[in-house]
């Protein structure tokens, strides 16, 4: 993840902290969705692996769960500052 530091500084810089980390958690998660894509395409061709590895369902679940954080935490009825 220390690709991502240097975003996230730059986002909580801009942005503040809430409103940073939810940016950059969002570009995390779009570049995982693009990756994931990517290896769900490739063993799916016929001249690949007739069976994809584990990694794919472990990976969708992670980002899933990341999914419903992400939503619950940009809620305004989680907020108490609201």
């Amino acid at each position: 993840m220390k690709e991502y530091s240097a975003l996230l500084e730059d986002e909580q810089f801009k942005h503040g902290t809430r409103a940073g980390n939810l940016k950059t958690a969002l570009t995390m998660l779009t570049d995982m969705l693009i990756e994931l894509n990517a290896l769900e395409i490739y063993y799916q061709k016929p001249a690949s692996k007739a069976i994809a590895p584990k990694e794919i369902n472990a990976l969708r679940e992670k980002i899933e769960y990341l999914k419903r954080l992400l939503q619950e935490s940009m809620e305004p009825a989680n907020d108490p500052s609201v």
